[in-house]
């Protein structure tokens, strides 16, 4: 996304300003309908496309989604974004403080932040937690803002209780969400062997017809 890695993006993180770039690069490589796969904030971006671009989404994967996350792990993100804007302190240094970043992979995240100017990753967290689709608190604002996915959606969580309620979330029957206990955040890294497995039959399920209408396999 604009701005993370070594992007040179200065500017534009809204929702829909990221939904735009997945677009973009759909259309430079000439793909009309796609299914988008996003993690975290990601996943935020793929919810927003399946809503706002109906036409052009055939189904999304979310991993562990940034949207409607509950009240006290958003305190804790304000606090790291407060003590970033007051202190200006150093990108990793003002994350790895908090306990919403997994632990296991710390050398590797650490590089990774490294990459991203931290003015472009707040940026993009403002984007969402303070854009028009109110996505970063769970409120009904939010709900219904998701619910409005009308296509096919898979998603994985690693807290405990969020896939019971993105299925209520659920208009799709082919919809299917997935927690895995014990996870992390990443949990794409930790298991990507049986994410694949379990991603690819899904697709492959909505390429029956039967399925796709019904949402019976």
């Amino acid at each position: 996304m604009r701005g993370h890695g070594r992007s040179s993006a200065s500017g534009g993180y809204a929702l829909a300003d990221l939904a735009q770039d997945a677009l973009a690069i759909a259309d430079s490589i000439g793909c009309r309908r796609f299914v988008p796969m996003g993690h975290s904030l990601s996943g935020t971006v793929t919810a927003c496309l399946a809503v706002e671009y109906p036409d052009r989404v055939e189904a999304v994967i979310e991993v562990d989604p940034a949207y409607a996350l509950p009240s006290p792990m958003v305190d804790g993100w304000e606090a790291v974004r407060a003590q970033w804007k007051g202190k200006k302190a150093t990108f990793p240094d003002a994350l790895l403080v908090s306990d919403v970043m997994a632990l296991f992979l710390a050398t590797w995240l650490a590089r990774r932040l490294e990459a991203i100017d931290p003015a472009a990753f707040w940026g993009a967290y403002d984007g969402q937690a303070r854009g028009p689709e109110g996505s970063s608190v769970s409120s009904p604002e939010a709900d219904e803002y998701l619910r409005r996915r009308a296509c096919p959606v898979l998603s994985f969580h690693a807290l405990p209780g969020r896939a019971q309620w993105e299925t209520t979330l659920f208009t799709h029957p082919a919809s299917r969400t997935i927690e895995w206990e014990g996870s992390s955040h990443y949990l794409h890294i930790e298991r990507p062997r049986e994410m694949a497995v379990v991603v690819s039959g899904w697709l492959g399920a909505l390429a029956s017809p039967a399925v796709a209408a019904t949402g019976e396999a």
